[in-house]
């Protein structure tokens, strides 16, 4: 008899921490961390023209932007023209990022080259790259399609 309530009580555990591990690998998947990270340029529409040496624009903040100019999160490039940003969007809120979100750049492009406006500001939508794995979480990665210059936003 009491090794049947033993076999009893194994399974018992057994089911519940595989159901346990199951929602937890469910629950890391809808809510992993997404990250947007690209490299700001110093040009009127913030890329890379092939071919030309094009300074990178350093201490230019990045904002990422929804529905009505509605500021998400906020960061600045680092001496290399490098941002990351980091933000806990459950993967159902995928789509609304990519249709309704933008990247803008709010530092004056003459900030770094006098000879550039002084007025505007450089906006980007969003492209989704894939995923990666870092540890227990699955983060979803998007870069910027491409800068474009905007007199007013």
């Amino acid at each position: 008899m009491m090794s049947i309530i033993s076999l009893f009580i194994f399974l018992l555990i057994s089911t519940m921490t595989s159901t346990s591990s199951c929602q937890l690998d469910l629950i890391r998947r809808l809510l992993g961390p997404t990250q947007i990270h690209g490299m700001l340029y110093c040009a009127i529409d913030g890329s890379v023209i092939y071919g030309q040496m094009i300074p990178t624009f350093p201490n230019a903040e990045v904002q990422m932007q929804c529905g009505a100019g509605t500021v998400v999160s906020s960061v600045k490039t680092d001496a290399t023209g490098n941002f990351s940003i980091l933000i806990d969007a459950p993967r159902l809120m995928l789509p609304f990022l990519l249709t309704n979100c933008t990247l803008v750049v709010t530092t004056p492009l003459f900030d770094c080259n006098a000879e550039l406006p002084s007025f505007g500001v450089l906006v980007s939508p969003l492209q989704l790259i894939g995923n990666t794995f870092h540890g227990l979480f699955n983060v979803t990665n998007f870069i910027p399609v491409g800068f474009r210059f905007v007199n007013n936003i």
